[in-house]
């Protein structure tokens, strides 16, 4: 699972921290690569963060799914609703 790291109560400048994962089978293993179980999700985001490229951040990714202006797949919909979600859960 990789790390995020932001500053802001919304979590919405969520960025990923890049080589920092642990072993889903392990905690106390870490690696710079994604373990096998983490690659498809390490592929999703980053094609999420290739859409992003720097213009939005996750608040308005979710803001263009709600509108229904997201042009990104159903899978990655999916996903970033499911990152949105996750990092709000945390920041309750």
């Amino acid at each position: 699972m990789p790390f995020y790291s932001g500053t802001t109560a919304d979590w919405s400048d969520a960025k990923r921290v890049a080589g920092m994962y642990i072993n889903p089978d392990n905690p106390n293993e870490w690696s710079s690569m994604p373990y096998p179980q983490q690659i498809k999700e390490h592929n999703m985001m980053n094609e999420v963060s290739m859409y992003a490229n720097g213009r939005f951040c996750l608040d308005d990714i979710r803001q263009q799914i709600i509108n229904k202006t997201c042009p990104l797949s159903a899978r990655l919909r999916r996903f970033v609703l499911s990152l949105y979600d996750e990092s709000n859960d945390q920041h309750k």
